[in-house]
């Protein structure tokens, strides 16, 4: 198993899964609790399996919906001074 945050050097990855039914938020391994908390906080939900910890939104989310809180995440964790990337299929253009 690999983390992708790690894997791409990134302190957070916010991407959809499985044909964009489910949004992860993969945090790199040993994240502070600040990280992790600023996720909590945005809406998403924390796991966690052996040395693994992730965020997924609910999947009931639409769209539309979903894209702001990724956005907002992305910004708020950037803003905290992490190296977050957020997917491009999930940056809404209007307009």
């Amino acid at each position: 198993m690999s983390n992708q945050a790690d894997d791409n050097n990134l302190d957070v990855l916010i991407y959809p899964r499985y044909e964009g039914a489910v949004i992860f938020a993969v945090s790199r391994t040993g994240a502070p609790t600040e990280l992790l908390d600023l996720l909590d906080a945005q809406g998403f939900t924390r796991h966690q399996e052996a040395i693994y910890v992730w965020h997924q939104l609910r999947e009931d989310i639409p769209g539309l919906q979903a894209a702001g809180i990724c956005a907002r995440a992305h910004k708020a964790l950037t803003a905290a001074g992490f190296n977050a990337h957020l997917d491009d299929r999930l940056i809404v253009r209007i307009g």
